[in-house]
């Protein structure tokens, strides 16, 4: 996923942070973000983004949790990539 580009807004129907928010259910969504299970694509990009505003959603939570030094998306590739150089030792 570090490959995914991220989209550059959240859409307007983005169920994270949208103007327009057409889901009803984002309970589920919220979970997995928060969980760090993995990245939400976005719908308005069919699929083929990550969405801004789960991305946002993931960037606080690890600053919260001082995994990475900025809630940035920089701040999350160097991160990503100092865990995986760290898995391959």
């Amino acid at each position: 996923m570090r490959k995914v580009p991220v989209q550059n807004k959240p859409c307007s129907t983005c169920p994270f942070d949208g103007m327009e928010s057409n889901f009803f259910d984002t309970e589920n969504y919220h979970k997995s973000l928060c969980g760090l299970e993995g990245q939400h694509l976005c719908h308005t990009a069919r699929n083929t983004k990550i969405c801004r505003g789960g991305r946002n959603i993931q960037l606080r939570i690890l600053y919260s949790f001082g995994w990475i030094d900025e809630p940035t998306d920089e701040a999350f590739l160097r991160a990503t990539c100092e865990a995986l150089e760290n898995r391959q030792l």
